[in-house]
């Protein structure tokens, strides 16, 4: 009797253990499967605001790659603003446009230039290699000129946001003038939430889509 009673404990037992493991390896399972889901997520800039040449990450994810700027190298994403205004420019897009009215509409957001919240002064860690690879673009098309935009979302009092998102734009330009492309940068105005898309009431994630720096060419 004790023989069939410890039988029936351990056949339990067994059963249990196989149960426990299954369930496990179904976590294991489930975890793997959303982190390659997360890893197709895009995690890139929004539309221009304006309209926007550069859609870097809208839809797909940022790829970084080297981006030939006439031999030299500089290192940016797959579509980005450094990739598109080279092509841009190489296309002689900028040289065969009649005047300013012809590159008004075409916008490239920076999508690594990134200011500390609040600040319209200070860069998050990294910002400062994109505003370098403007600079080198600029050297290299001495004859190119653009303009410089601010933007932000729809929350909070809009003249403040118009001033916040102007005085980043002057801090842009003002770190083009220090590189030495000073006269090459016409103007920089900050638009507020002239162009935001995204409601006030929708989440910041959304909204973040509306924050944003952008540069067009000009004449």
């Amino acid at each position: 009797m004790k023989k069939i009673v410890l039988g029936i404990a351990l056949a339990s037992f067994v059963i249990s253990c196989k149960k426990i493991q299954a369930g496990s390896n179904k976590g294991v399972i489930k975890m793997e499967e959303g982190a390659e889901r997360y890893s197709d997520i895009a995690i890139g800039s929004s539309d221009g605001a304006h309209s926007s040449a550069a859609e870097a990450g809208s839809g797909t994810v940022k790829t970084s790659v080297d981006i030939d700027l006439n031999g030299t190298a500089l290192k940016g994403y797959k579509n980005g603003l450094e990739e598109s205004m080279i092509a841009f420019l190489k296309s002689d897009g900028y040289k065969n446009a009649a005047d300013d009215a012809a590159l008004k509409d075409k916008w490239y957001n920076f999508d690594q230039v990134n200011f500390k919240m609040g600040s319209a002064n200070q860069l998050e860690a990294g910002s400062s290699v994109q505003l370098q690879n403007l600079a080198a673009i600029l050297k290299a098309y001495p004859d190119a000129k653009i303009k410089i935009g601010g933007y932000t979302d729809k929350t909070g009092d809009e003249a403040v946001n118009k001033k916040l998102s102007q005085d980043r734009a002057n801090f842009i330009k003002g770190e083009l003038t220090k590189a030495g492309v000073g006269a090459q940068v016409l103007s920089a105005e900050g638009y507020g939430s002239e162009f935001a898309k995204v409601a006030a009431d929708a989440s910041d994630a959304e909204r973040a889509t509306d924050r944003k720096m952008a540069v067009r060419f000009a004449k």
